[in-house]
């Protein structure tokens, strides 16, 4: 007899997930119509290998880009410069690597 219902997904990987998402920090909200959604691996991958600040930046905001560019271009620089210190800590601030399931080391 199989059994009705889907069952949950099984295996240290989705337990990781599960317990990750239950903390995890984002998407970042920077307006109604702009979602910062947080890095992937693949993002991270990329972004250590580009030197461009802008391309860097492009990467880490993805899909989000072009609207975040239009947004500030013809703002204050100080306001950008805020933008760019509240998203990095946001994403990797105080608190941002306490995650689930990692090792306190030796």
């Amino acid at each position: 007899m199989e059994p009705t219902g889907k069952s949950t997904p099984s295996g240290r990987f989705y337990e990781l997930q599960r317990e990750v998402a239950a903390v995890r920090r984002g998407p970042y909200m920077l307006t109604d119509e702009i979602v910062i959604a947080p890095l992937t691996r693949r993002q991270a991958l990329a972004l250590s290998d580009e030197p461009d600040e802008e391309r860097q930046l492009a990467i880490a905001l993805g899909e989000s880009y072009a609207a975040v560019v239009e947004l500030f271009d013809e703002r204050p620089l100080d306001e950008w410069t805020a933008f760019q210190q509240d998203l990095y800590a946001f994403f990797f601030g105080e608190g941002a690597r306490e995650l689930p399931g990692g090792s306190a080391g030796s």
